[in-house]
């Protein structure tokens, strides 16, 4: 675990600057913060045996990267989606239970709430790169086919950006560096959208995927199929389409 963990350079840059703003135990507390939050991911990863390559730390929160297929559970996504949330919701009730036993003062108190609530808020934006839109993702894809799920997404995450950059402005709140990470994880996404999409469809030729539905279609259509679902295109199964599609 320990060779995984990257600290990117602006996180430094940031503590180092706090200190010497004297933010010491705002920093402190707001970093304890996010190693729960990824602890939370990580937690579920375990769980499901998913093989983590990379946390990433950075000023604004933190990026725990793993190898898994397009195709993949939707419950386990789900779980390991809202891992993060989950444990900054149990860091409230221990740093209530904190306060209470006078372990903790009310100021300390008050700076943990703060950087809680803000993480929280963030971390729920439906942007490509957050918690949020993964959260979204997952329940859409129980409901619609996915690369329409990934076109929904994009639109939402241009539109929250876009509300994202504005309140900031209006606030006076310096964003640049999380506008520019959200930005580059939009972009990256859109340029290798085709890719993820096309994957999605080698993986069913290719590995043995559980499905829990049956769906049946007049045509062949690729836009149509769903995850976790098995498919029928004028009564031949999908593998015959995907088959001739890449020559397996």
């Amino acid at each position: 675990m320990k060779n995984i963990i990257k600290i990117d350079f602006s996180t430094y840059l940031i503590v180092l600057l706090s200190f010497f703003a004297g933010n010491f135990k705002e920093i402190i507390i707001l970093y304890l913060i996010i190693i729960i939050h990824e602890f939370g991911h990580v937690l579920f990863l375990k769980l499901y045996k998913k093989e983590i390559t990379k946390i990433n730390i950075y000023p604004f929160g933190g990026i725990t990267k793993y190898n898994s297929l397009v195709n993949h559970n939707l419950l386990e996504e789900l779980l390991i989606s809202v891992g993060g949330i989950i444990n900054q919701f149990l860091l409230f009730i221990i740093f209530f239970i904190l306060k209470k036993h006078n372990i903790i003062n009310n100021f300390t108190y008050n700076i943990f709430i703060k950087n809680n609530i803000n993480l929280l808020i963030f971390n729920l934006i439906p942007i490509i790169g957050l918690d949020g839109e993964k959260i979204i993702h997952t329940l859409l894809e129980y409901i619609l086919p996915y690369k329409m799920v990934n076109n929904i997404c994009i639109i939402l995450s241009i539109i929250s950006l876009i509300i994202f950059i504005i309140k900031s402005f209006l606030l006076k709140i310096n964003i640049v560096i999380v506008v520019s990470f959200l930005f580059y994880k939009l972009i990256f996404f859109i340029k290798n959208k085709k890719y993820i999409e096309n994957k999605f469809l080698l993986e069913r030729c290719i590995y043995n995927i559980p499905y829990k539905r049956i769906k049946y279609y007049n045509n062949y259509n690729s836009n149509k199929m769903y995850q976790e679902t098995y498919h029928f295109f004028n009564n031949k199964n999908e593998y015959y389409y995907l088959n001739q599609k890449y020559k397996i």
